[in-house]
């Protein structure tokens, strides 16, 4: 049974441009004689026009050939280095900036959420450990009942107490949200009858959940990971009996008839689905549950004066 509470590189090509230039004195493909002047004629014209030095002597001549150097001012082409400026795209390192998307891992940051293991605490509650909820040596319960108790391996059970019966029985509290300091886990008053004709539900409970986080109201399950449980008690119940119980998901659960003084260590393959009769039940197995409780099961009869308290609890 449960009970709910509380993530430019810019690449510059920089193009160089030769001019090539004839030289003065150089012999550029010269006429068949050099005293024609009809030579010269034709290497005269046709020489500054092919860009030749012209003839020997005459080679100043070709100098107007030099003049083809304002071809070599293509050179100016060469200011083509101004693209060189294309360096300027270079800085599309400042893009490089987007480092700063890095801080990205401001996103990672959302390891933050990583304190989402709170969720995850369910899981670390293998035996009933949480991140944040810490149990002394004892059980201890607040002033609004929240209980602590210590589990197997430094782990920590925790959550709110709770008590009650049938509705055929008349117990007190229900609750303890207003328990105070210090707080006692007690219930008591008449447990109803468990005859045939009320389907046998004739039953007094207290007990907390072991996986409830505080100012929570679901009640996530605990997996045991020791042996048993030590249960330290003080109970007044007639002729009735007293079990110890641990309730699973729904209506699942498993009990132990106590018939010793307290306190009472269980070993955990004690635990029975048919405690009344364990060889029509099902040993438990250390499956995931939600809460443990002490029960008066009803007689034949209502029985007045019953009272039980939990004084520790702990997982060994």
């Amino acid at each position: 049974m449960m009970r709910n509470f509380g993530a430019i590189a810019s690449v510059v090509v920089t193009a160089g441009f030769v001019a090539f230039a004839c030289t003065s004195g150089e012999v550029v493909d010269g006429p068949l004689s050099g005293n024609g002047g009809a030579g010269n004629v034709a290497g005269t014209g046709s020489g500054n026009t092919v860009g030749q030095a012209g003839t020997q002597g005459q080679a100043g001549r070709g100098g107007t050939t030099g003049t083809g150097n304002t071809v070599g001012q293509a050179g100016t082409t060469g200011r083509g280095g101004t693209t060189g400026t294309g360096n300027t795209v270079g800085q599309a390192g400042t893009t490089g900036r987007g480092g700063t998307t890095g801080t990205g891992n401001t996103s990672g940051v959302a390891g933050t959420t990583g304190t989402g293991n709170t969720a995850g605490v369910a899981g670390t509650t293998g035996s009933g450990g949480s991140v944040g909820v810490t149990c002394g040596a004892a059980l201890e319960a607040s002033a609004d009942g929240f209980v602590r108790a210590p589990a197997a391996g430094g782990g920590c059970w925790h959550g709110y107490s709770f008590a009650g019966g049938d509705a055929g029985s008349m117990i007190t509290p229900t609750m303890f949200s207003t328990c105070g300091m210090p707080c006692m886990l007690k219930m008591s008053g008449t447990v109803g009858p468990a005859t045939a004709a009320n389907n046998y539900v004739g039953v007094a409970y207290i007990g907390f959940n072991l996986g409830q986080e505080n100012g929570a109201s679901t009640t996530p399950t605990v997996t045991p990971t020791g042996t048993g449980v030590t249960v330290t008690f003080s109970a007044t119940t007639a002729t009735l009996p007293l079990r110890a119980q641990l309730s699973g998901t729904g209506t699942t659960f498993w009990c132990f008839n106590i018939t010793g003084a307290s306190p009472q260590t269980i070993p955990y393959a004690m635990f029975n689905t048919a405690c009344w009769d364990p060889t029509t039940g099902t040993a438990y197995a250390k499956q995931p549950i939600t809460n443990f409780e002490l029960v008066v099961p009803g007689g034949a009869a209502a029985t007045a004066g019953v009272s039980v308290q939990i004084s520790n609890l702990k997982e060994n």
